[in-house]
């Protein structure tokens, strides 16, 4: 009888007695902790998931204004590019609208024939006002003996090689080879150091808003300031600056444009209408008549 259980049960009818094999008690027991196993691991698993979810929401919402930080972030980067943009559009406007006075300044749009000196104008000027408006616009060449070894205009440049505007021309000259002034004026600018790409530089100014600019020098012999004389030796030319050789860079300026240096060497009284062609850009016609009314 040890592996039987006995229960007993009473009422008013008597008493009754039942015997439960023990085996039956382990299973009734172990259903019993079994079961409470279950609803324990179930409300442990269902607090789990309620707090997952917490977090899971948290986590959401901070993504959410993560991203709603982000949006506003881009849009304002985005704002910030619009207003650059629109700068910069701007900019090539300004740029775009300045392209006729650039083109006009290094010689690549032609002026119009209204500029052009007339015939009567030119039947004014005398024999005197010939000789000094030779006297104190440049004309000639700064150098007594010399060829031109770079021209005017665009070119492959000796050193970067990319395409550049020459503003000037390259007259070949040996290291200290006397410079001359191609007209009277005052001395604008000297830099008698080595220094930036035209080394040691003079820039002369001249009557009626011409200059002359003379580069790549191995002396100056002038100061700020100075008065000089058409023919005055100004430096000696060197190689100083950007160079690949000794050599003098001669530049003609009226304004704010740059003229080829070329047509002005070859002006002179034999040949003294060319210039008023060749450099169309000059109005020759009010200059002379300012010349003119000065008598």
């Amino acid at each position: 009888m040890k592996d039987r259980l006995i229960i007993t049960v009473s009422d008013v009818k008597g008493t009754k007695s039942y015997n439960i094999h023990q085996i039956v008690k382990k299973l009734a027991v172990i259903f019993t902790i079994v079961s409470i196993l279950l609803i324990g691991g179930s409300f442990w698993f269902i607090n789990f998931l309620n707090k997952k979810m917490d977090t899971l929401k948290i986590s959401k919402e901070k993504e959410i204004e993560l991203l709603v930080s982000k949006e506003k972030e881009l849009l304002t980067k985005n704002k910030l590019h619009s207003l650059s943009i629109k700068d910069k559009i701007k900019d090539i406007k300004e740029l775009s609208s300045k392209l006729d006075d650039i083109e006009v300044i290094i010689g690549l749009k032609d002026v119009p024939k209204s500029d052009l000196i007339t015939r009567a104008t030119l039947a004014k000027i005398s024999s005197i006002e010939k000789m000094n408006m030779l006297q104190v616009i440049p004309n000639g060449s700064p150098l007594k003996k010399t060829k031109v070894t770079a021209k005017f205009g665009y070119r492959k440049h000796p050193i970067t090689k990319k395409k550049q505007f020459h503003r000037g021309i390259d007259l070949r000259a040996k290291r200290k080879t006397d410079v001359h002034s191609t007209a009277d004026g005052v001395v604008r600018y000297v830099q008698p150091k080595n220094k930036d790409a035209f080394g040691r530089v003079i820039i002369v100014s001249h009557n009626y808003g011409f200059e002359t600019v003379y580069a790549h020098l191995r002396k100056t012999k002038v100061k700020i300031g100075d008065i000089i004389k058409k023919g005055d030796i100004i430096a000696l030319s060197g190689n100083s600056g950007r160079s690949t050789g000794p050599h003098l860079h001669y530049e003609v300026r009226y304004a704010s444009m740059v003229l080829n240096p070329r047509n002005f060497m070859k002006w002179n009284l034999k040949n003294y209408e060319t210039i008023f062609n060749k450099e169309r850009r000059i109005k020759w016609d009010s200059l002379v008549s300012l010349i003119n009314s000065q008598k």
